[in-house]
């Protein structure tokens, strides 16, 4: 069934004029005569009695009505519908965040984008940095933070911030809560490192080759959460987001140690599927995302 011809007959039935009808549509009244004409033809039927001037919809004709009148509300539902999605009065938005930034950089742009965005549902997805590529890949996230750089050809990377790293070891009563330490000294120590697809680790291997370093001996975790409980406890050394470690540094749980040099940074990443247009939601994080952001603050 020909659509066209089916919303020229409803304005028809609706106005009850031919000329009416082709006003509202602008088209000129022997082009709305055709058209219903046309109709009729190709569905083998007369959709209206004609009693010279005047005409009422027959029985079919009626039928027709009916379900063309629903069609066209049905369109202009979707219309609106699709209209709320682009003005972001609703939708969904899944964010996937390697584990730091989902926990430490992510929640004030929740709050925030929240704030602007209340109709849009926020979802975030936890994991390594491989773990978040591998989402992206699989179009489960629509927007995608990693604290490590991406090596994979099929996406693309672009730095969103930079964040400082941490050496922090166990704090004892005679200690001050900062200390310098001999890089070649830090060999002796048991290191708590993350696993190997996070980009704390990838950042841990790059910091230790620089400083020409081979642990004693390692301890894996699974977070920088779990590092810095671990050398709370009493246990080893560990490097870590300076954000990560802020709250045990303050309790005094932790020393910082600096291996002396310059401050130890890593970049933080959005990472894209080229190919894969980004909906008005996902845009509107990643314009977000361009506006400064609040730092870790002291230690």
């Amino acid at each position: 069934m020909n659509l066209h011809l089916l919303r020229i007959y409803v304005r028809v039935v609706e106005a009850r004029s031919f000329s009416r009808a082709a006003e509202a549509l602008d088209i000129t009244q022997p082009a709305a005569s055709r058209a219903v004409r046309e109709l009729e033809s190709q569905l083998e039927t007369v959709l209206l009695d004609r009693r010279g001037k005047t005409f009422r919809p027959s029985e079919s004709g009626q039928a027709l009505y009916e379900y063309g009148r629903s069609i066209f509300a049905l369109e202009r539902d979707a219309a609106e519908t699709l209209r709320s999605f682009s003005s972001l009065e609703r939708g969904q938005l899944t964010i996937g965040a390697s584990t730091t930034v989902a926990t430490y950089w992510l929640p004030p742009l929740l709050v925030a984008f929240h704030a602007r965005h209340p109709g849009i549902d926020l979802r975030v997805i936890g994991g390594n940095t491989r773990n978040v590529a591998d989402l992206l890949l699989d179009c489960r996230v629509d927007v995608a933070l990693v604290e490590g750089d991406v090596s994979d050809t099929r996406l693309n990377s672009r730095i969103w911030r930079h964040e400082e790293m941490v050496i922090v070891a166990p704090r004892e009563p005679s200690q001050p809560a900062q200390g310098a330490f001999h890089p070649a000294a830090l060999s002796d120590h048991t290191w708590i490192v993350r696993e190997y697809g996070s980009g704390s680790r990838s950042a841990t291997d790059r910091v230790l080759d620089e400083l020409g370093l081979t642990p004693a001996r390692t301890i894996e975790v699974g977070s920088n959460e779990a590092i810095v409980q671990t050398v709370a406890a009493g246990r080893g050394l560990g490097l870590v987001p300076r954000i990560c470690a802020r709250d045990q540094l303050a309790l005094g749980r932790v020393r910082r140690v600096h291996p002396g040099g310059a401050p130890i940074q890593r970049t933080l990443y959005r990472i894209r599927l080229p190919e894969r247009p980004l909906g008005p939601a996902a845009l509107a994080f990643e314009a977000l995302l361009g506006e400064p952001l609040r730092d870790a603050g002291p230690d």
